[in-house]
């Protein structure tokens, strides 16, 4: 299992300025991690997996806000579009549900995010492990993942 070394030393060979920050609970929740680091849970961005047809698919969202799975598949232009359970989370990226990092993942995948994860300069994503958050500048998310920039987030 992957943990936030895996995490820091990915962002350090890539030579992205990030820090590591250890929370003093346990938390799998973006509203959880915003409330304990003292920022919105707009600065606070959820990695998910998801399975197209079966490939996985990771999605980037702010914290405040949840993937339309019907818009998603349009998206990637899929029949069928469904969150990834624990085991499968795991075992794709290497790291625990509510830890999961938007980088330094186990396996290569293709990378959606919602325009609004880089709306704020600095972001705070899952960091490796469940007391940990990765922060790092949105810009440089941006840069690092590559994502295709789609509209995702339900609408509210």
């Amino acid at each position: 299992m992957r943990s936030c070394s895996d995490v820091h030393n990915f962002l350090s060979e890539e030579d992205i300025p990030h820090e590591i920050i250890h929370l003093t609970r346990h938390c799998r929740t973006a509203a959880r991690a915003a409330e304990l680091l003292g920022v919105c849970s707009a600065e606070v961005v959820k990695s998910l997996l998801f399975l197209a047809d079966g490939t996985p698919t990771m999605v980037i969202v702010p914290g405040d806000s949840t993937v339309d799975a019907g818009i998603l598949r349009e998206v990637l232009g899929a029949r069928r579009v469904t969150l990834a359970k624990a085991a499968r989370v795991l075992e794709t990226t290497g790291y625990r549900p509510g830890a999961v990092p938007p980088c330094a993942l186990k396996t290569e995948m293709p990378l959606v995010a919602d325009p609004r994860v880089f709306e704020a300069p600095v972001v705070y994503c899952g960091g490796g492990t469940t007391t940990t958050m990765l922060k790092i500048r949105s810009a440089d998310l941006k840069t690092l993942v590559r994502p295709r920039l789609e509209p995702v987030c339900a609408r509210t």
